[in-house]
């Protein structure tokens, strides 16, 4: 008797396509998933979502924003802030704040408008930058190395800067030229500010700079986890050393923009823009002590903050408010996590 083999198994058609199919490529993330989320993380949905809001309710108030000459004012307006609020954003990423900032641009505004009488200007723009830097690198001195609190250190360094530029000019004025306004604060092109193209061209470098470098790596480690970056051999003084250096600098750049635009050199003209600095930061989310922070909500906070005030004096009210505006938005941001923390745990507690 011969053997009947018993009958193979038949292949299925998904056995063999499940071990010869090669495997679905992999899903890319695009800018909806990788910026979104960034701009989540970072805290700048809100400020960005308050401009757009604030930005409509502004044109319908005065739809003559739009117009070429109100344009370029108000961009002239808030250009100078948005740098110095970019310059405490890069101070507040390493858990520091920076209140000497106005002094610092008080002292860089002089400095460029009066070496213009004598100077060719671009040995006028590098001795502001140099000023600002040297001021950065003095507070990030006694800060990093020293050991003192940013806070009383860079309130001790405002009274000094401050004397200083009265020192270097007693009463506005300086030698800023018809050309050097049109070069920073004219049009490019119509409709087009050249003081918005100079602001994105710093924003995107300083951009490139936190997102690029291991710098801007180290900035953001050593505000949000300076445990972890000195186990990783990270020279966190220095990182903070250079974090004041660069606010300094971007301090310059606001001053020389603002005296640009208002076509003369005052010893007191940075004193504005230390309270509105602070309130762009705070309105953009940046965390105060360190590490989240994002460059366009703080642009764009800043925005906001000086169009309030322009739009305020359109309507006729004292331009004084915007200051207690920035003060409430200070408060408001600050206080409305610790109230939400406080109010979600006495819930709990009933639930419980």
């Amino acid at each position: 008797m011969t053997a009947i083999s018993p009958p193979s198994t038949p292949r299925t058609p998904s056995a063999t396509s499940a071990s010869s199919a090669p495997p679905p490529p992999p899903r890319r993330r695009g800018w909806n998933s990788t910026g979104i989320t960034r701009l989540r993380r970072e805290g700048a949905i809100a400020p960005i979502a308050a401009f757009v809001v604030f930005f409509v309710v502004y044109v319908i108030i005065n739809p003559e924003l739009l117009t070429r000459f109100q344009l370029q004012t108000a961009s002239n307006l808030v250009v100078p802030l948005a740098l110095v609020a970019l310059g405490q954003l890069v101070v507040v990423l390493v858990g520091g704040i920076d209140i000497s900032i106005g002094a610092i641009m008080s002292l860089c505004n002089v400095v460029f408008a009066t070496q213009l009488l004598t100077l060719p200007v671009p040995v006028a723009i590098l001795l502001a930058v140099l000023v600002g830097l040297g001021c950065g690198l003095f507070n990030g001195f006694l800060v990093a190395y020293a050991g003192l609190p940013a806070i009383a250190v860079t309130l001790a360094s405002a009274f000094i800067f401050g004397s200083l530029a009265r020192e270097v000019l007693d009463r506005p004025g300086g030698g800023v030229t018809k050309e050097i306004y049109l070069a920073t604060s004219g049009e490019l092109l119509p409709f087009v500010p050249v003081a918005l193209v100079w602001l994105a061209v710093i924003a995107v470098g300083l951009w490139l700079l936190l997102q690029r470098t291991a710098l801007g790596r180290h900035i953001y480690g050593v505000g949000s986890n300076m445990e972890s970056v000195r186990a990783a051999g990270i020279n966190a003084r220095l990182t903070k050393l250079l974090a004041f250096g660069l606010a300094g600098v971007l301090t310059s750049f606001g001053a020389m923009m603002l005296a640009s635009s208002t076509v003369t050199g005052d010893p007191r003209s940075g004193d504005p823009y230390l309270l509105s600095s602070i309130a762009a930061v705070a309105l953009a989310g940046a965390a105060f002590t360190g590490g989240r922070g994002s460059i366009i909500g703080t642009i764009l906070a800043a925005c906001t903050l000086g169009l309030i005030g322009n739009l305020l004096f359109f309507a006729g009210v004292n331009s004084y408010w915007q200051y207690v505006i920035s003060a409430l938005i200070i408060v408001a941001v600050v206080g409305l996590p610790v109230v939400w923390r406080k109010v979600a745990f006495r819930v709990k507690g009933i639930r419980s």
